[in-house]
């Protein structure tokens, strides 16, 4: 009986490790590669798009995208501007974030394509052109974004898919390549500032955001932080994170968590202290807020790392314990007196 169990086991393991490295090799299957065609306007030393170009002025650039398959293949291809994520990590693709008050412009709506998808036959490389107009007005720095390709399921995919498909995570390949555009080389000063905080969650638990905001056009590099939160006027700390070698997007904010790590939000008033540093630069912020009775509920509610406390439940059964034997005591003493 032991050896049965031993063989079983054994098959197991091996059944999962066959699906474990089949799932691998699908999901790390390209369909598609993305080369760039670097212009004169290029600044030396990239493989992206980093381009000087004059105000007013206008330019085609070309990337090559290549089929590896056997098929046809269709790629969809959007511009959106760069961001920078809760790990201090640029991203260039499509995200859900507006675009920073402080920035020159919104790069995609200056970059734009005659058609948003192409079609690329089994085994070729096709061309696709997107035309950049900079706009009159000067600026300085650097407008970062991206071009990203994805390509496109086809629609007879779609519809045989069954619901019990439908529940597993799919890994579709999107490709992205940075794109500046610059109208000069002038240096500029690095900032960042603490614009706010505030009491959130991230996958379903209690965090604290603070929002820091590049307002520069220049990318912030190798950028340390540590937060610390505090009782308004109070010196002890409660919560504290940090982070090191992160990059920040020209004009964007990042908002860096703290988390709770299953603690409840508790409603009052509070200090966020940041200690901030980029090369040779430095920052000492700090910002007061409020966590709302209301708002710390509703968090609370929905965490799903706080353990419900049931000691008031125990508390509760105990005194009724308590009192049905007390009620039992009397009862007994009563009938005992009368037989007496």
């Amino acid at each position: 009986m032991y050896i049965m169990k031993k063989i079983c086991l054994l098959l197991i393991t091996l059944f999962s490790s066959m699906v474990t490295a089949a799932e691998f090799v699908s999901a790390s299957e390209f369909n598609f590669s993305v080369d760039t065609v670097l212009p004169n306007n290029q600044r030396e030393g990239s493989t992206y798009y980093d381009l000087v170009m004059e105000p007013n002025k206008q330019q085609e650039i070309i990337t090559k995208i290549k089929n590896h398959t056997n098929r046809e293949i269709e790629v969809e291809v959007s511009i959106e501007p760069a961001t920078t994520n809760i790990n201090g990590v640029v991203d260039y693709s499509k995200t859900e974030k507006s675009v920073d008050e402080t920035a020159p412009f919104n790069i995609k709506d200056y970059v734009k394509a005659n058609e948003q998808t192409i079609k690329i036959p089994a085994n070729e490389t096709c061309e696709y052109k997107l035309k950049i107009s900079m706009p009159k007005n000067k600026f300085n720095g650097i407008v970062a974004g991206g071009i990203t390709f994805k390509e496109l399921e086809e629609k007879k995919e779609k519809k045989e898919k069954s619901e019990s498909q439908s529940m597993a995570i799919e890994n579709k390949f999107a490709y992205s390549i940075a794109l500046l555009l610059r109208q000069n080389e002038i240096s500029l000063d690095s900032d960042l500032k603490l614009i706010n905080v505030r009491p959130d969650q991230l996958n379903g638990r209690n965090v604290i955001y603070s929002d820091l905001q590049n307002p520069i056009a220049k990318y912030l590099n190798k950028l340390t932080v540590d937060a610390k939160l505090t009782k308004k006027g109070k010196n002890e700390t409660l919560f504290e994170a940090s982070n090191e070698n992160m990059q920040m997007a020209p004009n964007t904010t990042m908002s860096f968590p703290i988390r709770l790590d299953g603690k409840k939000l508790e409603a009052g008033k509070y200090t966020m202290y940041i200690n901030a540093s980029s090369g040779e630069n430095k920052w000492q912020l700090e910002k007061d807020f409020e966590i709302t009775a209301e708002r710390a509920r509703e968090l609370n509610k929905t965490d799903v790392s706080i353990e419900e406390d049931n000691s008031m439940l125990f508390i509760y059964i105990g005194i009724g314990i308590l009192i049905v034997l007390m009620l039992i005591i009397i009862i007994l003493l009563i009938k005992k007196k009368n037989k007496a």
